[in-house]
């Protein structure tokens, strides 16, 4: 194949002197595969590209490939699509995920804490365990041995506050932002029933003792009828219970927070446990 064919319409450049077919979208899986054929066969791809792999959310700010080389790997070449990390992982941090050598979960929570918003760690220690990417012991337990590491303390001071019932980024930050107010935490994502044992609606989150229940209005909320329609018979059992139920969109979450904070303690301060 000539270089003329490959600047050609049917190609498309990823990085260094690795091409794809131009139909072929752009992708983290894309990008990491072509760094594997100018990485070293002992790297490792870690840090946000780790966690884009694995699903978890991060924010997405950096496209880059980031790979951990050990030190006495041969000099990769400096690409400016690729960040390459000169340090060495232990075999047992390392695993092969649909044949990608990435660091483990447990390893890449470590390193989100040093790279990442405290909030933004919280969400992604919410899907580690949503998703059984990881468990809260093993999480736990590797911190445990980790002294002096960047990111460690943020790392230990994150963990009390994940929640393996979260279903989303949203939800998750909208509990934190209730927790880092001084409300308490509520409860995320739990069955709530009547006073007579009837199934009313499983709330993003609950003061279920003073029937508060707070819910999250993401796109699929208004834009899908038959979700609406739930939605509405939902809210209908619980307010014939005598439930509170604020709801939180887009705008209230990043925009106007300290409003939906206030709301979220009047109806605290207005309701007593039964």
């Amino acid at each position: 194949m000539t270089a003329h064919q490959l600047r050609s319409g049917q190609y498309r450049h990823v990085l260094h002197d690795v091409y794809v077919s131009a139909g072929l979208d752009d992708s983290v899986h894309v990008r990491c595969d072509a760094a594997a054929l100018v990485l070293p066969p002992t790297a490792v791809i870690c840090g946000v590209s780790a966690a884009h792999l694995y699903g978890v959310p991060v924010p997405d700010v950096d496209t880059r490939v980031h790979a951990a080389v050990p030190a006495a790997a041969p000099t990769v070449p400096r690409i400016k699509q690729l960040k390459v990390h000169g340090y060495s992982i232990p075999a047992g941090q390392v695993r092969n995920l649909r044949d990608r050598r990435v660091i483990g979960p447990e390893r890449l929570f470590l390193e989100l804490a040093a790279s990442v918003p405290r909030i933004d760690l919280v969400i992604a220690g919410d899907h580690i365990l949503r998703r059984q990417v990881s468990t809260r012991e093993r999480l736990n337990g590797f911190l445990a041995d980790c002294h002096r590491r960047r990111g460690v303390r943020k790392a230990r001071l994150a963990m009390p506050h994940l929640e393996p019932r979260s279903d989303s980024p949203p939800e998750s930050r909208l509990r934190m932002l209730l927790v880092d107010a001084g409300l308490p935490r509520p409860l995320a994502s739990r069955d709530v029933f009547s006073d007579w044992g009837v199934w009313l609606a499983r709330p993003d989150l609950s003061y279920p003792a003073v029937k508060i229940a707070i819910e999250y209005e993401g796109l699929h909320h208004q834009q899908d009828p038959a979700q609406y329609s739930r939605d509405i018979e939902h809210d209908g059992r619980r307010i014939d219970d005598g439930w509170v139920v604020v709801r939180v969109n887009k705008d209230g979450l990043f925009r106007t927070p300290r409003q939906v904070v206030n709301r979220v303690r009047k109806a605290l301060a207005h309701r007593r446990p039964r």
